[in-house]
């Protein structure tokens, strides 16, 4: 309506900015009737008629208002105000402002205001429910008066007018604030919960309702409620803390009641309306084509409605609460016959036991009675001379076979395993013999032309015919490896047999303990029957865990060589193919070339290809896998403890493996290949050096530092790419600098060939300069080993490599003061471009850098570094806005201070920023001894704090010096 809705007594108030006129349908007293327009209102209020012809005819009378039900014993009666009126005891809403503004007043008048423009008419009738008593007392006394008694007036009620209450609700705040439900419990506990408002109409534990809570300190925000099936265990809390005496309904003033006059009682007919009506319906017809007409709902059809389906809510609560008996009478039996059954069942266990402890008693009874006999027997046959006869000679036929046909037997044992030694050993002798004599022909044969000028004719034709025979090489090789000969029963050649793993551990470097563990495999079959005396089990596999590149296979072929064993080589992914049980028949057939050239080593690379966990990957090729794998776990079973046949397997992805895999009695040893430290390093270089023409100055232990992070694979590659460039430029030497080079090649890959302007150059020269004159003065970063302009694998920037403390780094153990720096580092290129270029000239050359330490700082906040000490990384922080907005205000005041404190750096050292830009600018790289050098003649590095440590070990010295001062006084 115009004029806004008129609310029952505290019925609502308005909140966040919502009017009383949206906030709910409310039902005022009686029936109202509007008929608006721009120029007057009608209002029609509601009364009892006195027969049912007067009923009849102003039920024709407001037909054509669509005013909903006119039923006998309702009098209707016509009136008209130009503002709110008091009519009997209806409601007669007569106001006559419309809510438009100037403009469309204008429009409606015309330009001399004596038009009337009629298209704004508009047409409201609401017919709200008959429900209040007040209305209808007030109605019979105003329409009947036989009765000489007059009703009780009803309390007077605190009203508004329109426009009062209009000025009322403009100037309520508007509640923005906003907590979660859960935590109202928690200010309940605390004592800061003072009232709790609610709409009259909401009911709690049913659906999700908004409210507001008014602190202790008279702070409002606003919260919504979950309903009971949503969270059963607020409502428990709810109603221990007894919240419900802190709720109260919101409230609203009243708008006035019209009441009808008396003169309206009696007044004429409405079918003065009917032209009225005729002439609206013409207008619309008129309009039709502009406008089309809404089809209205009266209110009493609503009302209908709304009865129509109370009712059917009635109904359906009663078909509930009977299905709800239902269900109870369905469970009580349920529980009797459940009961019953367990009473059933409770006697059947009581016989069951009743019939076992009968039948325990009568077998305690049996025994009792057969050790009775059989004492009886044995006391019998004790006194009877023949029976004793008879046990001597057993007893004396037992100590016969045991003690003299054993003691022959070992004796005849012995005397063949001397027999059998004896042979052994003159075979042992001829196969030296022989050994030696192939070598020696080997070695002659491997000689230069020069070397035969002084041989005769018959060792000629003996050199030729070794170097013409592969068989003779084969056997030398054959006698080397240890195996033992064979017939040949028309077997295939082993499939799977690696020929030419000839590697020992002298070809192996950077193990340090590793070597030990594979050493002691070794032994295992060298010596194993001493192991096996002492009762210790020979693993049956071992598993090499670690990073692409550290030598796994390389050190599965240094066991076999070592060892003089067979080597058997196989990867994982030979095993998977699309056909049902290759993958099974390959790993058999593996195996038992392994078990016929025993003893021998058994290698299985990419274990994880075929020995992930069962079950993840569905359909036949899951099933090719599983089977493939549950056949070698059969084969890894068969050689548990022996010693003839050890798996040896690498994989880089232990996690994934199946535990039935990995379990003891498989897999017994497991060892990790890590990456090769800075000693490693070198040692590898050195191995792979072995073969090249090296300089004598080469210096492995820098190319070593250089390599920081590299496998033997990328250090072997370094060696490889160092001899290409020496042959490329004609040279003769492989020197410090190759190596180096080749170690930059590795790990950045070839530089970009595009030439760069000397601008370009000299901005990427101050950003790498400025990080490397910040970092020298920081103790965890000072260790600067490479400044480099050269854009390499399309980067378009340089580097500065440093060398970091692996235990700081790596298992993320830095401490407060070193994240600090890190971040005062990365910060350090945007200091620069502003000292040296101005806040106006600054580029984004720094961009990448400054978002690391964005980064770096946000996690320095999470873990509870800052000056709040939150813990945030201990939980989810982004659930609330003003947490996510609390830990980017404490990164930014931690940025800001490193900014600061670069700035303050860089300007103490601008000569050592100079100096480093005219060099990289020149030679575009410098190294570490060139940037010591710098640093010396023009850094000024500020005081290095010393550590805590330092401090203590510092103070312990004195004191232990000034004790011994001490004593040596006091003795002389």
């Amino acid at each position: 309506m115009a004029g806004g809705i008129s609310l029952p007594q505290a019925s609502s108030i308005a909140v966040s900015g919502v009017t009383p006129t949206g906030l709910l349908p409310l039902r005022p007293h009686g029936l109202n009737i509007l008929v608006s327009s721009r120029k007057r209102k009608l209002g029609v209020s509601v009364g009892k008629c006195s027969s049912p012809v007067q009923c009849r005819r102003w039920r024709s009378d407001l037909k054509w208002l669509g005013a909903g039900i006119v039923s006998r014993g309702v009098n209707f009666f016509e009136a008209q105000c130009p503002r709110w009126q008091k009519i009997g005891g209806g409601i007669v809403n007569c106001s006559l402002e419309s809510g438009m503004d100037e403009k469309e007043e204008k429009i409606d008048q015309g330009e001399d205001g004596n038009t009337l423009n009629f298209s704004g008419l508009v047409l409201a009738i609401t017919a709200l429910g008959y429900t209040i008593p007040a209305f209808t007392a007030t109605a019979n006394a105003a329409a009947t008066k036989k009765k000489a008694r007059t009703p009780k007036a009803p309390k007077a009620v605190p009203t508004m007018t329109i426009e009062e209450r209009k000025e009322w609700t403009k100037n309520l705040p508007v509640v923005r604030e906003q907590i979660p439900y859960s935590e109202l419990l928690t200010l309940k506990e605390v004592g800061k919960v003072k009232h709790i408002i609610k709409h009259p109409l909401t009911k709690f534990k049913e659906i999700p309702d908004k409210v507001l809570v008014v602190m202790s300190d008279d702070r409002v925000v606003r919260t919504v409620l979950p309903p009971s099936e949503r969270d059963a265990r607020f409502w428990t809390l709810w109603d221990e803390l007894r919240l419900e005496d802190n709720v109260i309904d919101a409230y609203s003033p009243a708008v006035p009641v019209p009441v009808v006059q008396d003169w309206a009682m009696k007044g004429p007919s409405l079918r003065v309306l009917s032209g009225v009506a005729t002439w609206i319906r013409k207008l619309g017809t008129e309009k039709k084509k502009t406008k089309a007409p809404v089809s209205k709902k009266t209110a009493a059809r609503a009302r209908l409605e709304q009865l129509e389906k109370e009712r059917k809510a009635i109904r359906e609560a009663k078909r509930e609460k009977d299905r709800a008996a239902r269900e109870e009478a369905r469970l009580m039996r349920k529980y009797a016959n459940a009961k019953f059954a367990n009473m059933q069942e409770a006697e059947r266990k009581e016989k069951i036991a009743a019939a076992e402890q009968a039948e325990r008693e009568r077998k305690l009874a049996q025994q009792v009675q057969s050790r009775e006999e059989w004492s009886s027997f044995w006391y019998t046959a004790s006194r009877n001379e023949g029976f004793r006869f008879l046990m001597g000679i057993f007893f004396f036929w037992l100590f016969y076979l045991t003690v003299v046909v054993g003691v022959k037997k070992r004796k005849q044992d012995y005397e063949d395993r001397l027999k059998i030694e004896a042979a052994e050993e003159e075979e042992r002798k001829k196969m030296r013999e022989w050994e030696q004599e192939m070598e020696t022909i080997e070695a002659v044969s491997t000689t230069k032309d020069w070397g035969k000028e002084g041989m005769s004719e018959e060792e000629r034709k003996r050199v030729e015919e070794v170097e013409n025979n592969p068989q003779l090489k084969l056997g030398l090789r054959f006698m080397r490896s240890g195996a033992t000969a064979r017939r040949a029963k028309g077997r295939k050649p082993p499939q799977y047999l690696d020929l030419d793993a000839d590697i020992k551990f002298s070809d192996v470097a950077g193990l340090g303990d590793i070597r030990k563990e594979l050493e002691e495999i070794v032994d295992f079959f060298t010596y194993g029957e001493k192991y096996r005396r002492r009762g210790s089990k020979i693993p049956a596999g071992i598993l090499l865990c670690g990073e692409p590149g550290t030598g796994k296979t390389l050190l599965a072929k240094a066991v076999a060589g070592e060892a003089g064993v067979n080597f058997f080589s196989i990867s994982a992914s030979q095993f998977v193919e699309i056909y049902v049980g290759v993958g099974a028949s390959r790993v058999r057939a593996l195996y038992q070339e392994a078990r016929d050239n025993a003893p021998a080593v058994v290698f299985i690379d990419e274990l994880d290809a075929v020995g992930r966990q069962r079950g993840l990957i569905g359909g036949s090729g899951g099933q090719e896998r599983d089977s493939t794998l549950n056949q070698l776990l059969t084969c890894l079973d068969g050689f548990e403890g022996r010693g003839e046949v050890i798996t040896i397997a690498a994989t880089n992805r232990a996690d994934i493996l199946d535990s039935a895999l990995v379990r003891p009695g498989r897999f017994d040893r497991k060892i990790f290949i890590p990456k090769p430290g800075t000693k490693g390093r070198a040692e590898i270089l050195k191995v792979h050096a072995r073969n090249k023409p090296m300089a004598e100055e080469v210096d492995y232990d820098a190319v070593a530092e250089m390599t920081d992070g590299m496998v033997g694979a990328q250090l072997a590659n370094i060696l490889d790419v160092a001899a290409l460039s020496v042959l490329r430029d004609s040279r003769t030497e492989i020197t410090t600098d190759d190596l180096l080079e080749a170690a930059q090649l590795e790990e950045g890959g070839h530089p970009d060939p595009r030439p760069r302007s000397t601008k370009l150059l000299e901005m990427l020269a101050l950003n790498e300069a400025s990080m490397a004159a910040c970092a020298v003065n920081f103790p965890d970063f000072k260790q600067i080993q490479l400044l480099t302009i050269v854009p390499r694998m399309g980067e378009e920037k340089g580097a500065v490599r440093f060398r970091p403390d692996h235990t700081k780094f790596e298992l993320q153990s830095m401490g407060r003061q070193g994240i600090l720096d890190y971040i005062t580092v990365q910060l350090s290129p945007r200091a620069a471009d502003e000292l040296w270029n101005g806040a106006d000239n600054m580029s984004t050359i720094w961009a990448d850098t400054v978002d690391q330490a964005r980064s770096a700082a946000r996690d320095f906040v999470y873990a509870g570094l800052s000056d709040r000490k939150d813990l945030y990384g201990l939980f989810d922080c982004w659930n609330e806005i003003h947490q996510v907005w609390g830990v980017d205000v404490e990164a930014l005041k931690i940025v800001n201070s490193c900014y600061q404190r670069a700035l303050e750096i860089l300007d103490r050292n601008r000569d050592l920023v100079n100096a480093l830009v005219d060099r990289l600018v020149e030679d575009k790289t410098i190294r570490q001894a060139e940037f010591q050098d710098l640093v010396e003649r023009h850094g000024n590095l500020i005081e290095e704090i010393p550590q805590p440590i330092q401090v203590r070990n510092e103070k312990l010295a004195a004191f232990r010096e000034e004790m011994y001062v001490a004593k040596r006084s006091s003795r002389s």
